[in-house]
């Protein structure tokens, strides 16, 4: 800053005896005059209310100190503002997923005003999901409505949003449109959007619109989103707020008061056959998206054959596509109902069964088999199977005859959802997610009003629908171009590190065969890893993931012009580790608050700055080679969990724009 340099220059002026002073005592003291001496001036009106979420967990850097940091926004440098916005309500059945984007609200008056023809710089932000009742909100339990991943915007100066219904998956204008509505690698292109019209920059050179998607699945209440003091997201002129919400209504009415005490201890509703949610699992099986009997496959680049002797070459692995591939081989006329078993005298993977004179149930057999093919069970078999991974098609949701059932569509479409190492390893290792063939479930399974329940389960407690809100609380200061530096959300910019497909993955059930699994300390972890190229300068970083089987994301740094694939963590250097805190487990962070939900996480993020409060310096790790390892409990198998690391970022070619 001008103060900064002033005070080096001073220093060094003729006459001056602390020339001698080392650099390291400089800054220091140069960082605690900044902090007196910060003046937002007259009408900036210092907020002295708590965190609305409380206090938080972090994950120090391998060279940082914890502690230092400031435990309430309110304590940041030169002090901050404070305002609540609510989103449109949403309202779910049991079973149901909500995942529409909500309309745009506006910002509070004052704050629109206030704020009018200059910059905001928003040091942070809390998220809780709350029910709005005449005694005031009552936050809802994670384990009642869970929140799978949001996306949120804020606009500013010149900008605006405009609802547009987009023309199908290859519409040109969704290249634009997902830069700003991303859902963890996909966007639900056949549902109206939100865009934004109006120029990236305001005649300030100030961004006129800023994400804000880390930390945005199950452990957003407790995440810290915010940044090290002097850093921020810069908006100009803001207005508004739009928010795309992904919730899973998993609360049985029954069983759960969600007024309070709270949290409630929690009771699973009804579940679909695929759920691999045990017997006392802390979670609903709901939560991780498992394929239903509402939905079939349409894999578009297969075809089949029947065989009546022998065994196929390769089988056919769900049940889904094995329904699909009887009526493709059959048709739909002779099929007089279809069957999912386990059973020793009929043949592996699907089959039609003879019941009739050209009569036939398509079975699918989920138990290993030796029986051949016959004419009396015929097996259906892939002709000319496309490899592992490069197979497409979709999902599509059957709705019951059941009114309140009102899903529909196809989800996302399958393509090449795996990328190849040294990115990842999944194909390696043949994770389902990798091919809709062998896909189970995970945010695939999942869209906008679909049950996951299966079609013979009724979406119980229809006349208690869950109404509530998004509450997001905002921590802000005037944008001072000489102490603030603006930051951009790494995952617009090329710089998140994605070992899903791309977020996404399935966690096996481990065993000594399987590949990733090991047994440390009497546990069965799965490991995933992959290495991708650096981008920018980190500030802060988030490694996203879910429970109940997150457990380590680690991220390695290896020497400029070390080739990916053989960056590992051997030959790397340990940049930034962090580990979930689980609820029920007595930390300190969440322990006795209504978040405290057993099974439940919240995911300390890495972050950097300056030494006053414990941090690192800012890495600049543009064309470094970065490795990143995943670990999961993987006693269980589970569908769906992420991997992505989220960070902020100081972009090389952007940020003297703004400073």
């Amino acid at each position: 800053t001008t103060f900064t340099r002033r005070l080096l220059c001073t220093l060094d002026s003729p006459g001056m005896d602390g020339t001698v002073l080392a650099l390291t005592s400089t800054l220091v003291l140069v960082q605690a005059m900044a902090k007196d001496m910060l003046d937002f001036g007259p009408t900036f009106v210092r907020s002295h209310r708590d965190n609305m979420n409380g206090q938080y967990p972090f994950s120090s850097t391998p060279g940082g100190k914890l502690g230092l940091f400031p435990k309430q926004y309110r304590d940041y440098p030169g002090g901050v503002e404070s305002f609540d916005v609510y989103t449109p309500p949403m309202t779910t059945l049991y079973s149901q997923v909500w995942w529409k984007p909500l309309a745009p609200v506006d910002l509070p008056a004052d704050i629109v005003k206030k704020y009018s023809g200059r910059g905001m710089a928003i040091v942070g932000w809390e998220i809780d999901q709350v029910r709005r009742t005449s005694d005031g909100d009552i936050s809802v339990p994670i384990s009642a409505s869970y929140n799978h991943h949001y996306g949120a915007t804020i606009s500013g100066a010149g900008t605006s949003f405009r609802k547009v219904t987009f023309d199908g998956p290859h519409d040109p204008r969704l290249k634009d449109a997902s830069k700003h509505q991303a859902g963890c690698g996909k966007m639900t292109w056949d549902q109206p959007q939100y865009v934004i019209q109006g120029p990236e920059l305001s005649p300030r050179g100030l961004p006129t619109r800023q994400n804000l998607q880390s930390g945005n699945g199950g452990e957003y209440r407790k995440t810290y989103h915010g940044f090290a003091p002097g850093y921020a997201l810069v908006v100009d002129s803001p207005t508004s707020l739009q928010v795309t919400p992904m919730q899973i209504d998993t609360w049985n009415r029954d069983e759960m008061n969600i007024s309070g005490p709270l949290p409630p201890k929690f009771v699973p509703g009804p579940l679909p056959r695929a759920s691999l949610a045990g017997e006392g699992a802390l979670h609903s099986g709901l939560l991780e998206c498992p394929m239903t009997t509402r939905l079939t496959k349409v894999v578009d680049s297969s075809t089949y054959t029947s065989v009546n002797q022998g065994v196929c070459d390769e089988t056919i692995m769900t049940f889904y596509e094995c329904f699909q591939a009887a009526v493709t081989v059959l048709g739909l006329d002779v099929i007089a109902r279809n069957e999912t078993g386990k059973e020793a005298s009929h043949p592996s993977g699907c089959s039609a069964v003879a019941v009739g004179i050209n009569r036939f149930v398509a079975f699918f057999n989920e138990m290993a088999s030796n029986i051949a093919c016959s004419v009396t069970a015929r097996c259906l078999c892939p002709k000319d199977p496309t490899p592992f991974g490069q197979a497409t098609g979709a999902l599509l949701y059957h709705p019951t005859n059941q009114s309140v059932d009102v899903g529909s569509g196809k989800a996302a479409y399958f393509q090449h959802k795996c990328a190849s190492w040294p990115s990842t390893n999944l194909l390696e290792q043949k994770n389902p997610t990798c091919d809709i063939r062998y896909y189970r479930g995970g945010q695939w399974a999942c869209k906008h009003m679909w049950s996951l329940l299966d079609a013979d389960q009724e979406i119980p407690w229809t006349n208690r629908p869950l109404v509530f809100h998004h509450k997001y609380r905002f921590w802000v200061q005037p944008y001072n171009a000489e102490y603030h530096r603006a930051l951009s959300l790494g995952e617009m910019v090329g710089s998140a590190l994605l070992l899903g497909s791309p977020w996404e993955y399935d966690v096996p059930k481990c065993a000594p065969t399987v590949p990733g699994c090991s047994m440390v300390d009497g546990t069965w972890i799965h490991t995933i890893s992959g290495s991708h190229l650096g981008r920018h300068t980190f500030v802060t970083l988030n490694n996203h993931c879910h429970a109940p089987t997150c457990l380590s994301t680690s991220v390695y740094a290896c020497s400029k012009g070390t080739a990916l694939s053989d960056c590992n963590a051997t030959n790397g250097k340990l940049i930034c580790e962090t580990r979930p805190v689980y609820g029920g487990t007595g930390h300190p962070g969440i322990s006795g608050t209504r978040f405290d939900e057993a099974g439940y996480i919240a995911i300390g993020e890495c972050m950097w700055g300056s030494s006053q409060y414990g941090l690192e310096v800012p890495p600049d790790l543009d064309g470094v080679p970065l490795h990143v390892v995943k670990k999961a409990n993987a006693t269980d198998a589970h569908y769906g969990e992420m991997s992505g690391g989220q960070p902020w970022v100081i972009m090389h070619h952007y940020a003297d724009v703004l400073v």
